[in-house]
């Protein structure tokens, strides 16, 4: 398949070669690399299919578990990923990880060619687009290969699925597809493309290829793991909490907005305005923006598959919370699907896509908040730009029905009860994942890439008990007087001077990424 991929017919596919060698570049020079975000699929999924999910999903415990094994350097987070993660992963934990690492690189860009290949004939893409693949999408490709990222695969998987779709292959599709939402989830979003273009058939078949292999997914992780992942993990990372909640990182209408109007004490002191209700229905508003801009994209008549498949993938990166620079490479979809556009357009795409992959987003943490998004605006306006070459209107009835359903989704976040805690230290924190008293002085321990570390605190203890406090279903009890009613992870309370319960939680941070709180003693 390779053969046929590099020779078009008889003639040498020159930009598919081109491609093939940079990749080959970059999987040569990352075998040197560290390990990065790949021992955290590796680790993750080899515990997770031992039945150790909750130590599995401890940000903590999964990077002592990974130092424990002689691996220095390393700090990894598994919250982003769903059981069915591990199964996909099976076959490569049979290698040690550096020769898995290597593997796996090799797999995902050999079938990213494949499938890239395909589709360029399939949709009868200029050559010179080709061409252009390697340096448009540089960055995004080599991140993937780097950190061991699987969002090559991901690609292969969409477009393989949806040149299954094309030609009437329906159980292939929706096998394709179906593995794409249960290993990244946010392509969930596909689903509502087949409801916009009334392919109930193909939905009921995507249905059901899910459905099969998250029961397969629970013969190998068990039933606790995904009950644990859907109820505990999930809600956490769709809420962008991850490892930095308040993070520019990301890139994401999420995170702008939340930084704009929710307060955090530590994180983000400097509000626009101070209001969950306002956060909540901004954001509301946009999702319905951009579901009703895709649907209108999706029923226009002159408006291709391609270009309404590519509209629901493009919304899917701008709806999700959680933005890297490896997740880029789908806007390859959007780009190929325009690419017989006028060429006027293809350009401009072309350019935005360019300016979207090199802008390093790290070096703006000085800059005023509205300026640290650059990214989500040139993604926004990619879009915009989309539904002008689709021609699409904003039809009043799907936005109307999306604002209500979103806002029905959301109605408890605004009736979420007063916590009385607040941060101990007034600064920000690392991974603090225990603490003691030691010689009268609070004592915490952090961990990061280089392991542990100690911390003496600036806060005396002359007196502490652990007699009258505990933690109970996740919530701080005194003396069976419950005292939080919050939905963050708490552990290790206790009772200072008599006045004051301190205690670890993560409150507005990433799931297990404990700070310290404090709480007053009720009289």
């Amino acid at each position: 398949m390779l053969t046929a991929t590099v020779f078009h017919g008889m003639r040498p596919n020159y930009p598919i070669i081109f491609l093939l060698v940079l990749l080959a570049w970059f999987v040569y020079k990352a075998a040197g690399a560290p390990l990065s975000d790949y021992a955290g699929y590796y680790f993750g999924s080899r515990a997770l299919l031992q039945g150790n999910f909750q130590q599995v999903y401890d940000t903590y415990s999964l990077n002592a578990l990974i130092a424990q094994q002689g691996y220095a350097g390393v700090f990894v987070s598994y919250t982003p990923f769903p059981p069915f993660t591990s199964v996909l992963m099976a076959p490569f934990l049979v290698f040690p990880i550096a020769v898995s690492k290597i593997i796996f690189n090799i797999v995902s860009a050999t079938l990213f060619v494949i499938v890239l290949a395909r589709t360029l004939t399939y949709f009868s893409v200029p050559q010179w687009v080709g061409w252009l693949v390697p340096v448009l999408f540089f960055i995004p490709v080599r991140n993937n290969i780097f950190f061991g990222q699987a969002y090559l695969l991901l690609f292969a998987l969409l477009m393989e699925g949806f040149m299954a779709y094309k030609k009437g292959r329906t159980i292939t599709a929706a096998l394709l597809w179906a593995v794409a939402i249960v290993f990244k989830l946010f392509p969930l979003v596909l689903l509502f493309f087949l409801v916009a273009k009334k392919q109930y058939k193909q939905l009921a078949y995507c249905v059901a290829a899910c459905m099969l292999l998250g029961l397969v997914s629970l013969l190998f992780n068990g039933f606790a793991s995904w009950h644990y992942y859907v109820f505990t993990i999930f809600p956490r990372a769709n809420n962008g909490e991850l490892n930095n909640s308040y993070t520019f990182l990301f890139q994401s209408a999420f995170m702008l907005l939340k930084n704009l109007f929710v307060y955090d004490e530590v994180q983000n002191p400097q509000v626009l305005l101070n209001s969950m209700p306002v956060f909540i229905i901004c954001m509301v508003l946009f999702k319905s923006l951009i579901l009703a801009a895709c649907v209108g994209i999706s029923l226009h008549k002159r408006t291709t598959g391609q270009l309404a498949f590519a509209g629901w993938v493009t919304a899917s990166l701008l709806l999700s919370p959680n933005g890297s620079s490896y997740s880029l490479v789908l806007l390859l979809i959007p780009l190929l699907a325009l690419a017989n556009s006028k060429r006027v357009y293809v350009y401009i795409f072309m350019a935005l896509v360019f300016l979207i992959n090199i802008i390093p987003v790290q070096a703006l943490a000085t800059w005023p908040l509205l300026l640290q998004y650059p990214r989500l605006y040139l993604l926004l306006l990619f879009f915009l730009l989309m539904l002008v070459v689709a021609s699409a209107r904003l039809s009043w009835q799907p936005l109307f029905a999306f604002v209500m359903i979103l806002l029905l989704v959301d109605v408890p976040k605004l009736f979420a009860q007063n916590d009385n805690s607040s941060y101990l230290l007034k600064e920000k924190l690392p991974l603090v994942y225990t603490y003691a008293i030691k010689d009268n002085r609070l004592v915490y321990y952090y961990w990061d890439q280089q392991g542990s570390h100690e911390v003496i605190a600036a806060y005396p203890v002359r007196q502490h008990s652990a007699a009258d406090v505990a933690i109970k279903d996740n919530q701080v009890y005194y003396k069976n007087s419950r005292l939080t009613s919050t939905p963050d992870r708490k552990q290790q309370a206790l009772v200072i001077e008599g006045s004051e319960i301190i205690y670890l939680s993560d409150k507005n941070r990433g799931f297990g990424f404990y700070t310290l709180r404090r709480i007053a003693v009720p009289r």
